[in-house]
């Protein structure tokens, strides 16, 4: 009888957690990241992502906090590959975006300041505003709020005839639990489809006959 109370209460706390998982939504919080090629620039590398889990986007129940330094550790203890490119190619589909769509991210946040310089100052004008019509059409789809405040980002042009950038970014960006597992879910069931195709597409069609 005690061992069926416990079975029960674990179980009854599983499907709690679940569930609060399942309701709540991730907010990734980047400050103050920074990054340059201007040798004369120098940056406050003192930057942070904050993993959230909230209820209903008000209560926040986990919080994971990644300073530069856990950040600079976890990276040297990652064994990165090379990545095959050809391989990438070949297994990369569009229906995959798609399915990426379906995370349906928001900014709740948006601070941006980006200098920009090519060595044609031509090119360099193209690209300052192919970047802001970029983030200005886009914005309004995945914005939170509708106050101006929330976002604010400046794109400047650097002529000086060489390839040089500084990028001062910080945002927040909300994920509901529900479309990450419905991408994960169908990411999934690709695999699978993939591998059956694969599988039939190895059987040979006479394999069980007879002569």
């Amino acid at each position: 009888m005690v061992l069926v109370f416990i079975l029960l209460t674990i179980l009854i706390i599983l499907l709690t957690f679940f569930f609060l998982i399942l309701l709540s939504t991730v907010h990734i919080k980047i400050q103050n990241f920074s990054i340059t090629n201007m040798k004369e620039e120098k940056l406050d590398k003192d930057y942070a992502i904050i993993l959230s889990l909230y209820l209903g986007n008000k209560i926040k129940w986990i919080s994971i906090h990644l300073n530069d330094k856990k950040l600079r550790k976890a990276y040297s203890k990652m064994q990165l590959e090379k990545i095959d490119l050809e391989k990438l190619e070949k297994d990369f589909r569009w229906e995959d975006l798609k399915v990426i769509k379906k995370l349906q991210p928001k900014i709740a946040n948006l601070k941006l300041n980006m200098q920009v310089g090519l060595e044609n100052p031509v090119v360099t004008a193209f690209a300052v505003t192919s970047i802001s019509s970029i983030i200005s059409i886009f914005l309004p789809y995945v914005a939170v709020s509708k106050k101006k405040e929330h976002y604010e980002y400046a794109i400047t042009p650097v002529y000086q005839n060489q390839n040089l950038y500084k990028i001062e970014f910080g945002c927040i960006i909300q994920v509901k639990m529900v479309h990450i597992i419905n991408v994960i879910s169908s990411f999934l069931k690709k695999g699978r489809s993939d591998l059956n195709e694969r599988t039939t597409s190895h059987r040979r069609s006479y394999g069980y006959s007879y002569e």
